[in-house]
């Protein structure tokens, strides 16, 4: 495939969060992203007062570190500081300093899971103040972008993944509103692989069919069936977007682009 993948969302810095616990496993999620294709892995470690402090300072000490540890074992990957903000009460106060994606304007920002619509609403011109805009983490993984919902929740789901319900149409939902007004989604290779559950995977679908993915992740955690996945993920992806599209959509072309 030749090295030219960017991994936009990933917690292979070691012990700042929930993903690698030491460098031993950082440089084994290395060689594996490098073998299969990524040349830019952005490490995007928890940012969550209260939780994971990891500010801005700490990750920009710790991604020199660790690529500094790349080049000398000769794993061809280039390491960019962000952070996985959380959406709460704090997250304004952290924008001004905020980690971007590389050189755009968009920070990564996880909503909670369980999080309902209400949470999203003011989320643009919060960032949009500070000259920013959220790329929002696995929208697939999250209640406030399930279009099943308004059909009954977990049974409307069903019913659409056993073909009783035709496909919802997403021009006038929550999620294409937001990006209309300036979100950007990132999806995850593992969510197409279904390594978060059948609804998930059909959600990741969903949105991959209605085009609303601007890049997309590993958010690998550790070197345990990573490569599984990423190849399973992969395949799922090219089987709807094509060789071509795929290609585009793992380098981030669009949202380069600001598309």
């Amino acid at each position: 495939m030749g090295n030219y993948f960017t991994d936009y969302h990933c917690h292979l810095l070691p012990a700042l969060d929930d993903g690698a616990v030491d460098v031993r496993e950082s440089l084994d999620m290395a060689r594996t992203l490098s073998s299969f294709g990524f040349a830019t892995v952005h490490c995007t470690p928890h940012l969550i007062r209260g939780g994971y402090e990891n500010d801005p300072p700490r990750v920009i000490r710790a991604v020199q570190l660790m690529q500094r540890r790349l080049d000398e074992e000769g794993i061809s990957l280039r390491l960019v500081p962000g952070n996985e903000h959380y959406l709460d009460q704090y997250l304004p106060e952290l924008l001004p300093g905020g980690l971007r994606a590389g050189n755009s304007r968009y920070l990564l920002v996880e909503v909670p899971f369980q999080a309902g619509p209400e949470l999203l609403r003011p989320i643009v011109q919060t960032f949009s103040k500070h000259g920013l805009a959220p790329l929002i983490a696995h929208p697939e993984r999250c209640r406030a972008f399930d279009p099943a919902a308004k059909k009954g929740g977990l049974w409307g789901a069903l019913s659409l993944a056993l073909g009783k319900e035709s496909e919802p149409d997403l021009a006038d939902s929550g999620i294409v509103e937001l990006k209309r007004s300036g979100c950007r989604f990132q999806g995850n290779l593992g969510s197409f692989a279904g390594y978060y559950g059948y609804e998930v995977r059909e959600r990741a679908l969903l949105f991959l069919r209605h085009g609303l993915y601007s890049c997309l992740g590993t958010d690998a955690h550790s070197g345990e069936k990573l490569w599984d996945m990423l190849v399973a993920g992969y395949a799922v992806v090219e089987s709807v977007l094509g060789e071509a599209a795929t290609h585009d959509l793992l380098r981030g072309t669009q949202l380069d682009n600001g598309a």
